[in-house]
């Protein structure tokens, strides 16, 4: 049985206490739950893929500082760097529309920090690989075949957890 605290004295929400105002509805509770994971998994989702996308720029940047600026590879790798810095920037105003919407919603109330709230299983294995790459291209001779091919791995990777993330929120 529901017991009323002296900090819970009245409700003005859908809520199974008897000092509620609204009428307990089982299939309201349960939609705000859903709803309430939705945004967890969404915002620790674009948290995540930006931490990432920000590490990318870092790779390409340091690649990048190691070749001559008359080199003919110069050029592409800074555009390279824009093209990922854009793409971070992008990301971080979606992050912030994501934000702006939950902002006083009974979604976005109650909800854990983000770094506290749980990766996806789908895609955590995702992000471990991913992380592994990236050590191992902090790792290697920024300038080596091996970087190169760990750049193009961290790419795919970066693109796999984009689809899974996409295609987890459309199922949504």
């Amino acid at each position: 049985m529901f017991q009323i605290t002296p900090e819970h004295t009245k409700c003005s929400t859908i809520c199974p206490c008897p000092a509620s105002t609204e009428p307990f509805d089982r299939g309201q509770e349960i939609a705000l739950a859903e709803e309430r994971d939705v945004t967890r998994d969404s915002l620790r989702g674009a948290s995540d893929g930006l931490l990432l996308a920000i590490r990318e720029v870092s790779a390409r940047e340091r690649l990048k500082r190691t070749v001559e600026p008359g080199d003919p590879g110069f050029l592409p790798l800074a555009r390279q760097v824009r093209i990922a810095a854009e793409a971070v920037l992008r990301m971080a105003q979606e992050e912030e529309k994501k934000a702006e919407e939950r902002l006083g919603t009974s979604a976005g109330a109650g909800l854990p920090t983000i770094e506290a709230s749980p990766t996806r299983s789908d895609l955590a294995g995702i992000l471990e690989e991913w992380r592994a790459v990236e050590r191992l291209l902090e790792a290697a001779d920024p300038a080596s075949p091996d970087s190169r091919l760990l750049m193009e791995r961290f790419e795919t990777l970066r693109d796999r957890y984009a689809q899974a993330l996409a295609a987890h929120q459309a199922d949504r």
